[in-house]
Order: C-alpha cells, then structure tokens, then sequence
C-alpha cells in the first residue's frame, strides 16, 4: 500500500470507529427514552386502528340503514307520483274542455272591446290635434313676447352702458386722488 491509501483506511477506521463511539454514547443517553418513545408509538398506533376500524363499522352500518331507508322513501314518492299523474290527467282533460268554452266567450268580449278602442281613439285623436294646435299657437305667441321683450331690454342696455373711454377716464381720476391722498 502507498503511503496516501494507508493514510485514506486509516483516516477510515478512526471515522467508523468514532461513528461507534457516538453510537455508544447516543444509545446511553438517549437509548431508554428511544425505546420508550417507540413503545408508545405503537400502542398508540394500535389504539387508532382499533378505533378506525369501529368507526368503519359503525358508518358502514349507518350507510346500511341510510340506504334502506332511502329505499323506502323513494317507492313512496314513486306511488305518490304516479297517483298524482292520473289525478293531473283527469283535471287536464276537464281544464282543456273549460278553455274551449271560455275561449269563444273571450274572443266575443275581445271583438266588443276592438270597436270600443277603436272608436275612443278616434276621439282621442282627433283631441289631440286640436290641442296640439291650440298649444302650438300658444308657443308662438309667448316667442313673440319674449323677442319684443329681449329687443326692448337689449336696447336700454345699450343705451344705459358706460362706455370704455368714459370708465378709462373715471379710473384715472380715481387714481389721481388716491395718489394725491396717500402723499398728503
């Protein structure tokens, strides 16, 4: 062997030999805890399968009921339905013959109520119009007082502006005063 492989091998064995070593003192310090901790573990892994395996049955067995009666309720619902199918029958086939017969009479009542309508709203109509007309002159007439109005007010508002050049000079003079008061 080489100097460098003897070194590797012996490097080797002081390391498995230390790994034993830590072994050694792990299993004296901590190896009853170990064991008891693995002890309970399994009684307490035991003690949840046992009680999964109960809890399994008891809802198998609740499922078992729930399924029979389920059962029960549907057949009930069944010969409910179908009694309930042969009652409709019959007061569908009453309720059809009842239609007909109320289905003339509307038709009449539908046919008295057109001519009404058709008469009222010829009426109507015809109010309208006059209304529009009578509204429309109306319109026309406020219009025509309200231009008179704006005309009238717009030219005594040019008659009663101040004018530019009046206002300019006015300013001025203000001006002046106030310069003349501060000074004095």
């Amino acid at each position: 062997m080489t100097r460098r492989s003897k070194q590797a091998s012996e490097e080797s064995l002081s390391a498995n030999e230390t790994d034993g070593n830590v072994d050694k003192i792990r299993e004296i310090l901590f190896g009853v805890q170990m064991r008891s901790y693995d002890t309970r573990l399994e009684e307490l892994e035991k003690k949840i399968m046992a009680q999964l395996e109960q809890t399994s049955a008891g809802l198998e067995s609740r499922l078992k009921k729930l399924e029979t009666y389920t059962r029960r309720e549907v057949d009930k619902l069944g010969d409910q339905l179908k009694t309930e199918r042969k009652s409709r029958t019959e007061d569908n086939r009453k309720a059809k013959k009842e239609l007909g017969e109320f289905g003339g009479q509307v038709e009449s009542w539908f046919a008295e109520v057109e001519e009404q309508f058709e008469a009222e709203s010829r009426e109507q109509q015809s109010a309208l119009k006059a209304q529009a007309a009578e509204l429309s002159a109306m319109v026309q007439d406020m219009y025509d007082q309200l231009t008179t109005t704006i005309e009238g007010e717009s030219q005594e508002l040019a008659a009663n502006k101040v004018g530019r050049e009046d206002l300019a000079k006015l300013l001025g003079e203000l001006a002046g005063a106030l310069k003349k008061d501060a000074k004095g």
